[in-house]
């Protein structure tokens, strides 16, 4: 007789990672019109590892509180774009308000999104070079952008050329 092997179910994929998927989705039908958007990626940091995985992510350079999607194109006064996917009622980790807070004094724009929509609507704002206004918030969506207390960097400087 052959042993039975209790099956474990497959985690379905939570809403957070729906909409994230619909956002790239959308970014790969629209790279012909916003080529920019060949650039934006998902940076894989969540899920639950092992400790001896998590401590080899972590000596090449894994931080915690990296947002989900990075767009690393200059626009306006910016650097690049961060964004934190977030669904319902999901909230901001420490690491992760601090390390978007971090991201904006460096001169880059970042948001935290709720729906596959805002996320879109923040993109296109961005690539659209939208006019420097840190307290524009689309519907869900919270900036959090603190470079309005300091001088903004222009392009070139974020190009890592200096001013």
């Amino acid at each position: 007789m052959r042993p039975t092997y209790k099956r474990t179910p497959v985690r379905p994929f939570s809403s957070e990672d729906q909409e994230q998927e619909a956002v790239i989705e959308w970014a790969r039908l629209s790279q012909g019109r916003y080529p920019e958007l060949k650039l934006l990626h998902h940076i894989p940091n969540e899920g639950k590892r092992s400790l001896q995985t998590a401590g080899r992510l972590k000596s090449l350079g894994m931080l915690a509180g990296v947002p989900d999607l990075h767009l690393p194109v200059p626009r306006g006064a910016y650097c690049g774009l961060f964004i934190e996917m977030k669904y319902d009622k999901g909230t901001v980790t420490t690491e992760q308000k601090d390390y978007l807070i971090r991201a904006a004094e460096e001169g880059n724009y970042c948001c935290i999104c709720y729906t596959a929509e805002d996320a879109i609507t923040a993109i296109t704002e961005y690539i659209n070079k939208t006019p420097y206004n840190p307290f524009m918030l689309w519907p869900n969506t919270a900036i959090l952008n603190v470079g309005y207390k300091r001088v903004l960097k222009d392009e070139e400087s974020c190009r890592g050329e200096q001013p």
